[in-house]
């Protein structure tokens, strides 16, 4: 029976064992101090069908984003919706009822794909931000757009908000629950029974965008 590789082994106060499979397919295992190498590993291989299972889909479905074509027809996400891409002559990304990618850009699709979203990003959630701020009486340093694959968005120490291009996937409903998810860590730090009601006062249906993110999430990335 082929052993399960064990990428990493992270040791806390935790009191019970955890397992993740990365977006990669590798193993990461959070263990309490206490217990013994051995211990984990005879958990590894309790669980070894769900770590198989999941590292089989995940390596899956790797397989077909590596494989995508950027030709007519292809589908292309844009806040939660499918749009078909277009091939087209113009100079830069256009979206329409298609989303029109230059001919030009095709030496290096994804490169210029990315540095769309990134732009967009930039713009759509600055002013959500601007918004929800406004709305919370809030205020914060500095937005930042940064390539996180796992943590679509972060509240620095100095205020300073960080959020993942990744979110121009998502539904515009969600990518607001993450904003202001982020806004109200400006004053509560921890995700407090304070923080939540916070959440709420601003999005009384967070817990709908909350849940959808956790299902949602991984598969779109």
């Amino acid at each position: 029976m082929k052993n399960i590789k064990v990428k990493k082994i992270y040791r806390s106060k935790r009191r019970t064992i955890g397992l993740e499979v990365t977006s990669q397919g590798e193993l990461i295992v959070r263990a309490p101090l206490v217990v013994p190498e051995s211990k984990i590993f005879d958990f590894v291989n309790l669980k070894r069908t769900w770590i198989l299972v999941k590292q089989k889909f995940i390596k899956e479905r790797l397989k077909k984003v590596t494989n995508r074509k950027f030709v007519d027809g292809e589908e292309i996400l844009f806040l939660g919706k499918a749009y078909r891409l277009k091939i087209s002559n113009n100079d830069s990304i256009v979206l329409s009822e298609y989303l029109e990618f230059p001919r030009t850009y095709l030496k290096s699709p994804k490169k210029h794909l990315v540095e769309w979203y990134r732009i967009s990003a930039r713009n759509i959630i600055s002013e959500r931000c601007e918004y929800y701020s406004g709305k919370m009486g809030l205020k914060y340093n500095s937005i930042k757009i940064n390539n996180a694959m796992k943590r679509l968005g972060s509240c620095g120490p100095r205020n300073s908000l960080n959020f993942s291009w990744l979110l121009m996937l998502l539904p515009q409903r969600v990518v607001d629950y993450v904003v202001v998810h982020e806004l109200c860590h400006l004053e509560v730090k921890n995700h407090s029974d304070e923080f939540w009601n916070k959440v709420k006062t601003c999005l009384p249906n967070y817990l709908e965008q909350k849940k959808w993110l956790k299902i949602n999430s991984s598969k779109l990335i």
